[in-house]
């Protein structure tokens, strides 16, 4: 029976794989209805003015921010669509009232791109103490919290390079509890895992597990920040606020591309019309059959437990392969999209590179027997 049977009419939506798609922590493959809106926005543009045709899609981008904030568990004025994660985390960095020298506390599985942004803005990381399998230890946040609050606790909730999920709704009410604000990097985790955690801040792309389109991202800041916000205007800009608007509009009030908010819209309608928890559950179920198909195979190890909550599986090269040469030959002969994992994405954590794969809800068996025949071939 097919792993992914009853998810057939979800790779329906889809153009037709040239490759067996495992990379969606990557980007994951858009439906035809994503593509279509965005690329049908994109001529609007051409043929009555971009700005024109940006006031026609005035009740589709609402309606995306306001979804957007269901799912990030802000309120729909303290969202904003950005370029990226990466562009989202560098406006938070600028707006918050941070000063050199504040502390952020981080665990040792943090994203390096992450811990690069931190330390750019002269911002002092401290690890905080986690379980066994890299979640953060609860007890001593607590206990961090009280001796020595950081300015920001930071948690990637679900973790890029393996399957690890952070427990960032327990964090959230023990920050709050202490007056210390909590931003998560739910990049891996939008379209993933329920995100509504009660973050302080949460950033995401669209690319990856709500699969819309590459350019886009998305920030929500809770509304008991918004008057700390430092958020610079031009005078033009200042005008065209609405009254309405919270501080965060200015951070969307940008040269942008619409076209790919308007992608980002669809596949955010889409994924509420499928069912976040059914798809979150699917997911889930995915990861562990993964895990479990990989299991024992010759040469490669699965790095942590077979039932995490993630849909993403980390392998551990146990005969010295080159993890790199492996993705590269998994693709070119064998029609595979995978990842080959630095130890750049989590230096505070990885000591060897990792062969990550992370199928979508459409996974079936097949796939992954044709994944654990290549692995042998390969050697």
């Amino acid at each position: 029976m097919s792993v992914g049977e009853d998810w057939g009419w979800w790779r329906a939506r889809r153009p037709p794989a040239q490759r067996v798609h495992l990379d969606t922590a990557a980007a994951g493959r858009s439906s035809v209805a994503t593509l279509r809106a965005t690329a049908a926005h994109a001529e609007r543009e051409a043929t009555v003015g971009a700005y024109v045709a940006q006031a026609e899609i005035g009740p589709l981008l609402e309606e995306g921010h306001a979804e957007l904030g269901r799912l990030l568990g802000v309120p729909a004025a303290g969202v904003a669509f950005v370029q990226s994660a990466e562009a989202a985390l560098l406006s938070l960095l600028a707006a918050w009232p941070l000063r050199p020298g504040d502390t952020v506390a981080v665990v040792p599985a943090e994203w390096g791109p992450n811990l690069h942004a931190f330390a750019d803005r002269g911002l002092r990381i401290t690890e905080l103490a986690t379980d066994g399998d890299g979640a953060a230890d609860l007890t001593a946040l607590d206990q961090a919290l009280a001796d020595d609050p950081p300015a920001v606790v930071h948690l990637t909730q679900v973790t890029s390079h393996r399957a690890l999920l952070q427990p960032v709704a327990q964090a959230a009410a023990l920050c709050h509890a202490a007056g210390v604000p909590l931003w998560v990097d739910a990049a891996q985790a939008l379209g993933h895992v329920d995100t509504a955690c009660g973050a302080d801040a949460i950033y995401a792309p669209s690319r990856k597990w709500l699969t819309g389109p590459r350019g886009v991202g998305v920030l929500g800041v809770t509304d008991r920040w918004w008057d700390r916000l430092r958020v610079s205007a031009s005078d033009l800009e200042a005008s065209m606020r609405p009254a309405e608007a919270s501080p965060v509009w200015l951070i969307e009030a940008t040269e942008a591309n619409v076209p790919g908010w308007v992608g980002l819209c669809t596949a955010v309608r889409e994924y509420v019309a499928a069912g976040p928890e059914r798809v979150q559950q699917r997911l889930a179920a995915v990861g562990r059959q993964t895990r479990e198909a990989l299991a024992g195979l010759p040469g490669w190890t699965v790095v942590g437990p077979a039932d995490a909550g993630s849909a993403i599986t980390a392998l551990r090269a146990a005969n010295g392969q080159d993890v790199f040469e492996t993705r590269e030959r998994l693709l070119r002969e064998h029609g595979i999209v995978t990842t080959a994992g630095a130890v750049t994405r989590a230096p505070r954590e990885m000591t060897e590179p990792l062969l990550r794969i992370s199928p979508h809800v459409d996974c079936t068996s097949d796939d992954l027997e044709l994944l654990h025949k290549a692995l042998l071939a390969l050697g």
